[in-house]
């Protein structure tokens, strides 16, 4: 459906390969408290108030023809890949699917990881 359908579709295993290859964990978790670059949390139990940080986190990274990552961790089978111009549509419809989200930079430069529980997590790494 709309936004969704267009999008560039991509195998997540690079991603959650990528992510389990630089971030270090604490059981299934992201040891945030561990990983280098300027990270921010906020744990946020509206879905709505969460929906809107998460938007205003991935626009506030994305520069003109930028593209982003998304994979999610439960129920898309696919990574999907999105660029600035549309991105406040895709956010919304992808936090519509209950599972952890993860949203990248395409050049790794910085991370947004959305959890079902309400954590909220944004990382500007290192260049």
């Amino acid at each position: 459906m709309p936004p969704l359908d267009e999008l560039e579709r991509r195998d997540p295993s690079a991603v959650f390969g990528w992510l389990s290859r630089h971030f270090p964990a604490d059981g299934s978790k992201m040891a945030w408290e561990r990983v280098e670059g300027r990270h921010a949390h906020w744990r946020i139990a509206d879905d709505q108030q969460s929906a809107a940080k998460v938007a205003e986190e991935v626009r506030r990274r994305l520069r003109p023809g930028s593209v982003v990552e998304h994979v999610g961790d439960a129920l898309s089978p696919y990574g999907v890949c999105f660029s600035d111009e549309n991105a406040l549509a895709v956010v919304a419809a992808l936090l519509e699917i209950p599972e952890h989200h993860y949203f990248l930079a395409e050049d790794r430069s910085w991370i947004v990881v959305v959890a079902m529980e309400g954590d909220l997590d944004a990382l500007d790494r290192p260049r």
